[in-house]
């Protein structure tokens, strides 16, 4: 079966993003092509957007050659990970001390079991410095229409309470009017579209940048993840419109899609543990649970409106490892445990994920394989 275009879509999920890196690593090994050669769109959100950027990404405007490999991504996770979640100064005056001279007889483990600084309740997680010097680093000033293929990066504005995108394509700047959303190419850079759609609330600040275009105020935006965090759908829909303005139909059934997750976890929150929760404690499960929940509600919407089912005609893979609740021992004899939380960037962690996204691609090597066969001949 051959497409007439094929999309990658990669969710968000912070340092878990080098899930999805590895098996891109494991797909370009395959086909033996870079990735931003196999596919006409890549969107991405928040780390995913990261992918999606530093996969297009050229050594120049001269040199139109992919900047990074998909293994220099992996990379990118284990050695920048924790200059990226890098805590902000401690305050002279501890909070929580604070909170004592007031008489009030409050430990942080009963009003937030997840924060380990009573500071993280009212101010973002990390600095953003080490960020903004990895990602500058990385993309340097590289304008987002030089993109090697078409990106679509997710974002979203809060001072005007809207989905902000970022794309490579400047007709859909030019042509898309909707008052609902914004879409920008023009002018705005790789590094700015990275940044905004990593903002991830509670842990970094909202990113602002300046109106170029349009007669709005700066743009105060925020990770991407809260309004698509499996942007799978929205590629789909790009791909389209941009056939369409070329003149060109595409049907639903011409898309080769393909759509990777962060992973998953199957911990279950019982009534017992969760029924007296409020604000404070329900803030990090919330997220997570916010997340996970969309990316696999637009999974399912995917299945069911694309061929998922291992037959020729197959267009939908879903690569999505899900993580055990427990210490588990692969297929390589190793033990290892996996936590799920989006800043956990220690090695222990970081080689847990790479041992259960190893053991992924070993119990996924047949769809693997079918994939990578298609994706040579597109």
């Amino acid at each position: 079966m051959t497409f007439k275009a094929a999309v990658l879509s990669i969710d968000g999920g912070g340092i878990k993003g080098i899930v999805p890196a590895i098996i891109l690593k494991e797909i370009e090994y395959r086909t033996q092509k870079r990735i931003h050669e196999l596919f006409d769109l890549i969107a991405g959100t928040s780390t995913g957007g990261i992918l999606a950027l530093g996969l297009t990404v050229p050594i120049s405007d001269e040199d139109r050659r992919s900047r990074f490999t998909s293994a220099e991504l992996v990379n990118f996770y284990k050695e920048e990970g924790k200059i990226i979640f890098q805590r902000r100064p401690e305050e002279k005056q501890s909070l929580l001390e604070e909170i004592k001279k007031m008489g009030l007889n409050v430990t942080l483990p009963k009003i937030a079991p997840n924060v380990t600084n009573p500071e993280d309740l009212f101010s973002p997680k990390y600095t953003r410095i080490g960020k903004i010097d990895v990602i500058k680093k990385k993309f340097e000033d590289t304008i987002i229409q030089k993109a090697l293929t078409e990106v679509l990066i997710t974002s979203y504005c809060t001072n005007l309470r809207m989905p902000f995108l970022f794309t490579s394509n400047l007709q859909k700047e030019e042509e898309y009017k909707q008052e609902n959303f914004r879409i920008f190419c023009q002018g705005y850079t790789m590094q700015q579209a990275a940044m905004a759609t990593s903002a991830a609330p509670t842990y970094f600040r909202p990113y602002v940048i300046r109106a170029i275009a349009r007669r709005d105020p700066d743009y105060t935006l925020v990770d991407g993840g809260v309004i698509a965090n499996n942007p799978t759908s929205l590629a789909i829909i790009e791909v389209i419109n941009s056939y369409k303005m070329r003149g060109e139909n595409l049907n639903l059934n011409d898309i080769l899609v393909v759509s990777l997750g962060t992973g998953v976890r199957s911990r279950k929150l019982e009534f017992q543990e969760i029924n007296n929760w409020g604000q404070v404690k329900w803030v990090e499960p919330l997220i997570n649970i916010t997340l996970s929940g969309q990316s696999e509600i637009v999974d399912y919407q995917m299945e069911q409106l694309l061929s998922a089912k291992n037959t020729p005609n197959k267009q939908y893979y879903r690569f999505q490892p899900q993580f055990p609740d427990f210490q588990t021992t692969g297929t390589t004899q190793d033990t290892y445990t996996v936590n799920d939380a989006m800043d956990d960037t220690t090695e222990s962690n970081i080689s847990s994920l790479e041992k259960v996204t190893a053991e992924f691609i070993f119990r996924n090597n047949n769809s693997l394989n079918s994939l990578c066969n298609i994706l040579k001949n597109h």
